[in-house]
């Protein structure tokens, strides 16, 4: 079987596609020849092998790179995916122009496969043959069909357990930072303004930049503000570090999937709160709390006054991560992939 995996949002960097690539990977040992395509802004068609060269990744330029991502296309793309000549097409990202114009350049035989990354409808939706998501919940509310006839699979998002350490949560007395909040300031969905009412009694830390930074910063109080830590933008591995003398992780996103941010917080021992509008699922019972927006604060208040439920959640959330967002379960995917796609 030959399977091209289109990354469907242009950029000529791959650091963020960590999961794509090694779950490519996983494909290529169990048999299946597998590249990856992508858009870039250059001009020039560009190739290049990751993972100790077992993926081949090739860059294509955009025809109309001044447009909005959701609707770049190009006709390399079109060409080289043509030429490597795939059973099967999976597109990570729904929604985008690029999907239908290049499934369009493809023999009708050619099957599709559609992988979330954001957005839940596409064009190619009714013709997909497999949808891997970010979690049963999302599935099942989402890719109905799919989902009744066995063709929607979770596709993990891989954590590095090694950059997380041994996911052991933080005592009261040793913790730097009672709240954390990963995410950009260049989006107001993001809603980290829901957090600073915490910063009454609590220490919160942002790691994230962007424009609506400022502004939120000068809506602080001052008697609240020497509690707020603004981290910035922090490399990978200095992130882990943050997460890992936090006490729990809040995500106010009042729009999102499922970020690895929250994942990469439970791999280091932390309990989740999120907005269960946004986040249908893919949190345990007993590693986080998904909330109405009502229920924020006292789902947050409940998990820093008891030590011993929120260490316990903790521990439970590291657990659920080993099992459901480690190497292997990029390995069980990649089966159940093949096993879908005959």
């Amino acid at each position: 079987m030959r399977i091209a995996i289109v990354m469907s949002h242009a950029s000529r960097r791959l650091n963020g596609a960590l999961r794509d690539l090694h779950f490519a990977r996983a494909l290529i040992l169990r048999g299946a020849e597998t590249q990856l395509f992508r858009m870039h802004g250059g001009t020039e068609l560009e190739r290049e092998l990751h993972l100790d060269g077992a993926v081949s990744a090739t860059f294509c330029p955009a025809d109309n790179p001044e447009e909005i991502p959701h609707r770049q296309i190009s006709a390399a793309l079109r060409q080289a995916v043509s030429e490597f000549a795939p059973d099967v097409v999976l597109y990570k990202g729904l929604g985008y122009a690029v999907n239908v114009d290049v499934q369009a350049s493809l023999p009708a035989a050619t099957r599709i496969a559609l992988v979330v990354g954001g957005g839940v409808t596409d064009p190619l939706l009714d013709r997909a043959a497999l949808v891997l998501g970010e979690y049963r919940e999302q599935l099942a509310l989402h890719f109905p069909t799919q989902f009744r006839g066995g063709q929607a699979l979770v596709l993990p998002k891989l954590v590095d357990l090694d950059l997380a350490g041994p996911g052991i949560p933080v005592t009261k007395a040793k913790a730097e930072f009672d709240i954390v909040n990963v995410g950009t300031f260049a989006e107001k969905r993001k809603n980290q303004g829901a957090l600073l009412p915490f910063a009454a009694s609590h220490r919160l830390a942002f790691v994230g930049g962007g424009p609506l930074l400022r502004e939120l910063r000068r809506s602080v109080p001052e008697d609240q503000r020497a509690r707020i830590n603004y981290l910035g933008q922090l490399p990978h591995a200095q992130v882990f570090g943050v997460l890992r003398r936090s006490r729990i992780m809040v995500h106010s996103a009042t729009m999102d999937g499922l970020p690895r941010a929250m994942m990469e917080a439970m791999a280091c021992g932390l309990p989740v709160v999120a907005l269960r509008s946004t986040i249908l699922g893919g949190v345990p019972l007993n590693a986080g709390f998904l909330v109405s927006e009502a229920a924020l604060p006292h789902a947050v208040e409940l998990l820093l006054a008891d030590e011993a439920l929120r260490i316990r959640m903790g521990n439970i959330a590291r657990r659920h991560v080993e099992t459901r967002h480690g190497p292997g379960a990029i390995a069980l995917a990649a089966e159940e992939t093949l096993r879908v796609l005959g």
